[in-house]
Parts: structure tokens; sequence; C-alpha cells
């Protein structure tokens, strides 16, 4: 049985719960596809500290005693993916266990209690399990398995996969003899755990390589092959049962690739054909690099920045883990392809855990800040503002600044000026709480107006985005709710906002995660983009089979400029179900239209569903590129974040990688740019009136490509998605032969217009604000891994390939 969210239920089977209390059962309730009972449960924690995540997004999860339970969707059975992970066993044993005083204010004791809470778990059920029979008289094989399967959920959560393979086939031969129907569900359980520990004992987690990335090739078969060859056996025995269920037959696909066996041994009624996974164009192929540059994180799930932390014209990367007992790391760009480890020297060693992590100059000094978010999905914990001391060392100034309480549950906040006061202010999406807006009153603190600004509503918000959607100068606010409808709210001009979402036409899917404004269309309006999240291999594949959809999809939302959004998700080609976390845009091919890249999963380690990368074609559809790019990484993504880590003109991918559990840690992703002979530029914002950095200002390069008519290209300087930060200072695709005849920057602080003619393409620039002339800065460009390799053949050079500069 499994548990899902009341709101994803058929109409009828709400109707059945009304009544119902806690741990109480409904009547049985007729379906299309049979009969359905019903029990509302809070098997996740205990009153007083209950996390209440919908627990669907965890994956389909309880005992696996009786036929799996299936929410039913307004237009069909929406099957969720099998839970092989021990999270919710986890969480349940850190929400029971005692908590002193204080401590959702403290890293360090939260970490302690995850270690503490979790060993007396394990402990209580190891014991239940060793004690003598006699004290157990009549105990129900039923709750015998019970305590098997939970063992193994504690065992699997670690990555101790040897003792919780032991205790999944305790459980299975139980359910064989008590619940025959179930036998099929331990089938494909046993099948997920046999396979991940055939990637741990290859080492694809900590070493990727390409081992990873979708679809795998024959030459990256795995070299011990046992375990993968066990889980076919346990996938092939669930088909037989059951032949007609996608998940396993994806599962079961990927397991013969980590073999070398794909497709040519594939049964011919399991096969998913290799055209299936077929990008729909060649842009070139990316490279991970992360390992020969010296970003060697080994994490769970996380978020990344890309920005200059130090303002030596080098961008740094920043990384956090949602792991309670691990610190963020924080890489400098030593300026020759390589990175240094330095948060002990940056004094972040003592900063643990972090689903989300965003950069602001928040105080306008001219060094970049940086906000830890925690307890996304888990228990509440604080936030940290880490103020850049401008000599490579942070400090924590949360509780000075006045966001250190209440703790909440967050992993999405923006920063963005509501007042055109030059501060940068703060708005937090809390889960399962009211939103936050944070004022700041320009001394280093910050003042909570949320509920006489009118946006302190509860939802589950798992992305909050800013824009001036509408151009009047003043920036807006969308919420991406989890459960329910998204909002919008619109800027009043005197710190309230009024919520439009439906007057605007941008309700979401119902299920939303990662959000961003972007112009997709290059028309200078801010267009919306809205991630569905159903932890449901099932309908991932449907999306590549290109079968109906039981689940609701991606949203486009196109700005029509009279205040409304026109829904354009299936003529842009976004009609898919991609079970995405992470997101952000960027232009990696330099066309000047902004591209998807997606991090995809969910915390089972069935969840082996590729990242996705969409190619913005001409600003009318998204193309599928994943296959022929090189970044499906199969693995789960979450922070991401495009930059031109090289100086060199060329947008790379960041991708933070990792899953919920300790063994589903993951080595960090960055993708380098195959390149091409697209033009460029690249333009830092210095705010005087308006904040430091710029944020929220728009720039509008008009170009002429190749003799052709001239077009425009917008941006809005910002850090992106709602999960995973690029760098404020933007990188502007131009296409082919490129001339760009004007730059215009609008600062809506101070209401005032630079223009710049006939600047030449393929450098970097500095436009501070009511200056009349631009600054040209000098960047030196370097190889990626260059720095831990032999001499290579000489590449050319930023200084060598671009053209003269002008104003």
């Amino acid at each position: 049985m499994g548990e899902v969210e009341i709101a994803s239920l058929r109409p009828e089977l709400r109707d059945a719960l009304k009544d119902v209390a806690p741990g109480g059962l409904s009547s049985i309730v007729k379906l299309p596809s049979g009969y359905a009972i019903l029990k509302i449960s809070f098997a996740h924690s205990s009153s007083a500290d209950r996390t209440q995540q919908p627990s669907a997004a965890r994956s389909n999860m309880g005992t696996p005693g009786g036929t799996q339970l299936q929410a039913m969707s307004s237009t069909g059975l929406l099957k969720y993916s099998v839970d092989v992970s021990g999270l919710n066993e986890a969480e349940a044993a850190l929400a029971r266990y005692t908590k002193p005083s204080g401590w959702d204010q403290d890293p360090l004791s939260i970490c302690a209690m995850r270690r503490e809470s979790l060993a007396q778990a394990t402990q209580r059920v190891e014991q239940a399990l060793n004690a003598p029979t006699p004290t157990q008289p009549g105990q129900p094989p039923i709750d015998v398995m019970q305590s098997h399967f939970a063992l193994a959920q504690l065992y699997a959560y670690e990555g101790k996969m040897d003792p919780a393979i032991v205790e999944y086939e305790k459980t299975a031969k139980i359910v064989a003899a008590e619940i025959p129907q179930a036998v099929p569900q331990l089938d494909e359980t046993l099948g997920v755990a046999y396979l991940h520990r055939s990637e741990m004992e290859n080492d694809v987690y900590r070493r990727p390589g390409e081992r990873c990335i979708f679809p795998m090739s024959a030459s990256q078969k795995f070299a011990r092959p046992a375990d993968s060859a066990k889980a076919i056996q346990y996938f092939l025995k669930y088909l037989k049962a059951k032949p007609e269920e996608l998940e396993v037959k994806w599962l079961l696909n990927v397991t013969y690739m980590t073999l070398g066996a794909y497709p040519s041994t594939v049964p011919r009624e399991y096969l998913l054909p290799p055209s299936t996974f077929e990008s729909a164009a060649n842009l070139g192929r990316f490279k991970d690099v992360a390992h020969q540059a010296g970003v060697d994180t080994f994490s769970m799930a996380g978020g990344v920045i890309a920005d200059d932390f130090d303002n030596d014209g080098l961008l740094d990367i920043v990384s956090s883990s949602m792991e309670m007992c691990q610190p963020l790391h924080f890489f400098h760009n030593n300026g020759d392809g390589s990175f240094a480890e330095r948060a002990t020297q940056a004094g972040l060693s003592s900063q643990m855990g972090g689903l989300n992590i965003i950069q602001a100059d928040y105080n306008n000094d001219g060094c970049m800040d940086i906000l830890v978010l925690r307890g996304g999905w888990e228990i509440p914990q604080r936030k940290s503002l880490l103020k850049n001391n401008c000599d490579g060392t942070f400090t924590d100034v949360t509780q000075a600044a006045g966001l250190a309480e209440p703790a909440t549950s967050s992993q999405t906040a923006v920063w963005t000026d509501i007042n055109n006061d030059g501060l940068l202010d703060l708005f937090v999406g809390n889960e399962n709480g009211a939103a936050q807006l944070f004022l700041n009153k320009g001394d280093g603190t910050f003042e909570d107006i949320s509920h006489s600004a009118g946006i302190d509503r509860i939802t589950y918000a798992k992305g909050v985005v800013a824009a001036d959607y509408d151009n009047d100068g003043y920036p807006d606010l969308y919420v991406s709710n989890f459960g329910g409808d998204n909002l919008l709210y619109h800027n009043n001009h005197d710190d309230t906002f009024t919520e439009v979402a439906h007057k605007a036409g941008v309700p979401g899917n119902g299920r939303g995660f990662a959000a961003f404004f972007f112009d997709y269309d290059n028309d200078g309006w801010p267009d919306l983009f809205v991630t569905s999240y159903f932890t449901s291999i099932d309908e991932t594949v449907r999306t590549y089979l290109n079968l109906p959809h039981n689940a609701t999809t991606l949203k486009l939302y196109r700005n029509m400029g009279n205040g409304t959004f026109r829904d354009v998700t299936r003529e842009a080609g976004l009609y898919k179900v991609f079970m995405p976390m992470g997101g952000n845009f960027g232009d990696f091919d330099n066309d000047g239209f902004l591209d998807i890249y997606l991090g995809t999963g969910n915390p089972s380690y069935a969840s082996l569903i590729p990242n996705v990368l969409l190619h913005n074609k001409d600003g009318k559809v998204f193309e599928d590129v994943t296959s022929s790019s090189g970044t499906g990484e199969l693995h789960k993504g979450h922070g991401v974040a495009f930059a031109d880590m090289e100086n060199n003109g060329k947008q790379d991918i960041l991708a933070e990688i990792g899953g919920a559990t300790p063994g589903d840690r993951h080595a960090f992703r960055l993708f380098e740019s195959p390149g091409n002979d697209n033009d460029w530029i690249s333009v830092k914002l210095v705010g005087v009136k308006s904040n430091r950095s710029g944020v929220g200002a728009r720039i509008h390069v008009t170009v002429e490509n190749d003799g052709q008519p001239a077009r425009s290209i917008y941006r809005t300087v910002g850090s992106g998605g709602s999960f995973g930060a690029s760098p404020l200072e933007q990188h502007i695709g131009l296409g082919h032969g490129a001339r760009i005849t004007n730059i215009e920057i609008w600062w809506p602080t101070s209401n005032t217009r630079q223009n710049f003619a006939n600047v030449a393409v393929d450098q970097f620039l500095q436009v501070k604000e009511f200056d009349e002339v631009f600054t040209k800065l000098e960047r030196k460009s370097y190889h990626l891994g260059a720095a831990s390799k032999p001499a290579a053949p000489k590449r050319a050079t930023l200084g060598e390939s671009v053209k003269p500069a002008g104003n």
C-alpha cells in the first residue's frame, strides 16, 4: 500500500474521505477499474513535529503488504514509483526524536540529532527482530514482515545494500506465503536494490564519467555485472506477471545498458527502442570536467551558485547538500582551469545542510553574499545569511539581520527590490507555512512585512520567483505550489501585493515545483515556465513513448503584454512530464534564445530518469537534445546553473547531483560547453541609485545577423531559476555573424536608460548606472581541467578570437 496526497485523488475518493478522522478507514468506493478502501495516515511523525510533506512527493511508500494503492487522478490511473530508499523511515525517526529547546537554530545540533535518531531507530528494529521467540507469542507474520521491510529501508537509506537486500529477501519470503498478490511489488523492490548495489559496486556515483549519461553506450558497460544480472532476473519475473508495466520496462532497459547488452539482448516484448531517446537536433556534446577541474563533491541533493565572490573576474562555485552533517563547499577559481576547496578558510565549514542556496549583494558593498535555505521536505530549520567580508571570508549574520526566527521548512527564496529604494528585499517560500517577505532596512537588518504586504498565504511552496511581468517598473512575485493553484502577486507600488494568478491566466498545474520568468521569445515581456512534479516513472516514460498522460505537464505561459498570459505549452513542444526538481535557463548555443535544463528524479533508488536539456528553437518551440548533448545524467538532479566558467563566451552547465539519502550521494557535474561560432556579449551592471548588482534591471540588445534585418534580445538581471543560481553578470548569445547596433539598459529604480551604439561583440562589459560610457573588462580565458593535465596542443584563447572592442 502506498501513500498519496488527498488533493491528487479522484473526486469520488476525496468525497469518501470527507468525514474520516486520522487513522480511520473510508467506506468501499466504486471506481471504473474496481473498488478502493482508503485510510488517512499520519505515519511520518508525531503531532508535535509533523513535517506534513505530501507523501507522493517522496515516492510510493509504506509496507509491502497488499497490492499497491495507486492514486486515481481525474484523468486516469496515476502510478507512483516504488519506494526503495528508507527516507520516510529516517524522517519519521527524526520527527519522533526528543529535541532540546532551540534545536532548530543550530545546524550542528540538527546534525547530531539526525545521526542519533537514525541509530536508535535501526537498533530498535534489530532488537525486535532478534528477540527470543517466546517474548513474541503469536506475533502475526505480517508484523514480522513489516519489521524486516522497515529494517531493509533503514539500511538502504545509509547505502548499506548488503544487509538491506537480506532483509528485503526475508520480506519477500513472508509476502509469498501470506500475500501472494503482492509478490510482484517485492520483485521490483529487489530488482531496484540489486541495481543500486551494482551501481555502487562499479563506483558510478563517485566517478560517474559517461556511465550515468543516458542512453548509455555499450562501451560504458559495468566491469562487475553480477548484481545487474540479478536485477534483470527480478524485473523479468515482475514483467511475466505484469507485462505492461512501463516503470519496470524502463528499469529493465536501463539495467541491460549497464551490461552493454542494450538493445540487442533486451527481450523484444519489453524493448524500448533506441529511437525513443533520439534527439531532435545535434548541437554538440558536452563533457563533464568536474573531477579534472577539482570540483570534487560527493553529496546528497543540494543547490549550486556560480558567481564571482572575490571580484577577480573569475567565477567561483558554491554548493550545498541537504545532508544535515555536510557543510557548504566553496570552490575558488584559480584562473588556470582548476578550483580549490576553501570552505574552511572562508569560514563556511560549520554551515551544515541546506537544500538550496542563492546569492545577492544585500548590503550593496560590492561583494556577493550567500543565503542558505534549509528544511525543504524535512523538519523546520533556520536559514543562514552569510555576509561576504570582502576578504575571502563570510560571517553568519542571520540572527542580527532578523532572519533566524521562526525556523521554517524551505528550499526557495528570491531577492528583489520591491519598492525601488535601491535595497534588495527577500521573499521566502515555505512548506506548509506562510510565505515571508522581508523588507531591507539598509542597516543590515530586515523587517518582516509578510502580513501587511498580503503575501502570507499558507502553501507548500517549492519555487518562488520575481519579475516585472507588466513592465510597470515594479517587480511582481510568483509562488509555485506543490499542492493546489500557484499564486501571482501583483506589486501595488506601496509595499503591498494583490493575488491575480487566475485573472492573469497562470494558475499552474496543481503540482508545481521549479519555476522561472524568462523572455523565451524576445518580445520584451517576461514569460513564465512552471514544472509539474509527480514521482512517477510511468508518466515520464509516457512522455518518451508519446502516450497519453494521467498527470499534469510542464507549463509555459506566454506573456501577452496586457497583464495576462496564454498557455502555449502544447504549441511550444512542452506537453511533457519529466519529474523535474531543479531547473534553470541559459543560452548554451549563443543563438539569442534561452534554453532550459532540468534536474529530475525522486528519492527512490528506482528513479533513474535522465536530466533534460531543451533547446529553444527561434523562440517558437523547445526541442529535446538531451541524448545528443551528453547531459542526460540518470541520477538525481537538483540545483542547476548556466555559466561561462572558462571566460570564453560559451555557457557551461553546472548540476548538483545526488538524492535525498546518504546512500544516493553523487559527484557534482560540470558540463563543459562544446562551443560553436556564434557571437556573444557579457554585461555586468553596477548600480548607483539602484541595488549594486543591478538585480531587476533590463538589458535590450539590438543585433543584426549576417546582414539580416535587426532583431531584439532581452535579458533581466537575476540568478535565473528557483533551484540553482547562475551569475548575476548577464551572458547574452547574439547568433552568427552578429553586429550590435545598440545596447539599452533600463534601471527601474532610477527610471533611467543608457544607450550604447555599435558595440563590438565577443567581449565583457561593465556598465555603471548613469555613466555615458561603458568599461571593457579584461578577462583571462582558460580550459577547465587543463591545470591537472599534461600540456595539450594550444587552444585559441579569448584574446585571439574576439573582434576589436568599440563603443
